[in-house]
């Protein structure tokens, strides 16, 4: 019983911090010291200044060796796209708009593996943990790119044509990418980064998850939620028990990864709606009220479902 108490106590000391900021957050939006222009600067600084530092410096610690596994990839598509196609079945029951089914199923599979993730990981695991779970995100990125902006186009009735060469350009320039094709790079070729250099990054990366937090909490918006409960019921059992279940199953199961890659991927598959997906949703016309109350539901809710399934990890 003790050793319960300690784990749970553990686990909460993990979590809690991390929630508290998003708090803060929404109170600091509320008391209008953060207003709307200010949580989109917000959250473009984390997006394209601290976490690319934040994912250089986690990756250039270490061999490319050391955090690369490709079993950890297969692991990861397996999951990915296992979900998608359980998603997109159920979805074709789902009696709404085409353009809130739309927005129903890219809520259902976007996670917040960055802004929320990141820090949990780093808490919970360390700074190795961290480098394999940046490269988990480079991974995934263009894969929840493309399928985003394909599910956002075929359930708006072909409002607009999707255009190739920009979605390609926008890909190849994800700061994620970007930040972590050199992190690799400078990894596998074993270049010294100068202290200067490294004390840039250093602080640039320490200022990301408090800065990506704050704006999650500051985002929040609660007056559309009323009139999607039950899609956010849906979506919240998809998204934060599903979704990493089948995690777990293809890491334990079908590739029996060492617990600690199997811990990070469950972990971040467990991980609350990402912002961006709020941002793609207005970008291509899909319905962005049910998107932001996924946000905000599954971020609430994620504050007990992470926990259970980081005391879940630990007793395995």
């Amino acid at each position: 019983m003790k050793n319960i108490v300690g784990l749970v106590l553990e686990v909460l000391s993990i979590t809690v911090p991390i929630f508290v900021v998003i708090l803060i957050g929404f109170f600091l939006r509320r008391k209008k010291i953060i207003g709307d222009t200010a949580v989109s600067g917000l959250n473009r600084l984390a997006y394209n200044v601290g976490l690319p530092a934040l994912i250089i410096i986690s990756i250039i610690k270490y061999n490319l060796s050391e955090i690369f596994n490709f079993r950890i990839i297969v692991t990861i598509y397996s999951a990915y796209f296992a979900f998608l196609l359980v998603i997109m079945a159920v979805a074709s029951f789902i009696k709404a708009p085409r353009k809130t089914k739309g927005a129903l199923m890219v809520s259902s599979y976007r996670c917040n593996m960055a802004f929320i993730g990141f820090p949990i990981i780093i808490s919970a695991y360390g700074n190795l943990a961290l480098a394999k779970a940046s490269l988990i995100v480079v991974f995934l990125t263009p894969i929840n790119i493309i399928t985003s902006v394909l599910i956002f186009k075929l359930f708006n009735r072909g409002e607009e044509r999707i255009k190739v060469k920009k979605l390609i350009v926008d890909l190849l320039l994800d700061p994620l990418i970007l930040s972590a094709a050199a992190g690799i790079l400078i990894s596998s070729i074993g270049i010294n980064i100068p202290a200067p250099v490294n004390s840039v990054l250093d602080i640039l990366s320490s200022m990301s998850i408090g800065i990506a937090l704050l704006a999650i909490g500051a985002s929040f918006r609660f007056f559309h939620i009323k009139s999607n409960i039950r899609a956010l019921a849906f979506v919240s059992l998809a998204k934060l028990i599903i979704m990493p279940a089948i995690a777990l199953f293809f890491a334990m199961v079908v590739f029996k990864l060492a617990p600690v890659d199997r811990n990070i991927i469950v972990v971040q598959f467990s991980m609350p709606l990402a912002v961006i997906a709020y941002v793609m949703a207005k970008q291509y016309h899909s319905d962005y009220d049910m998107v932001s109350s996924s946000l905000i539901i599954t971020t609430i809710l994620s504050s007990v479902t992470i926990s259970g399934w980081l005391l879940l990890l630990k007793l395995f």
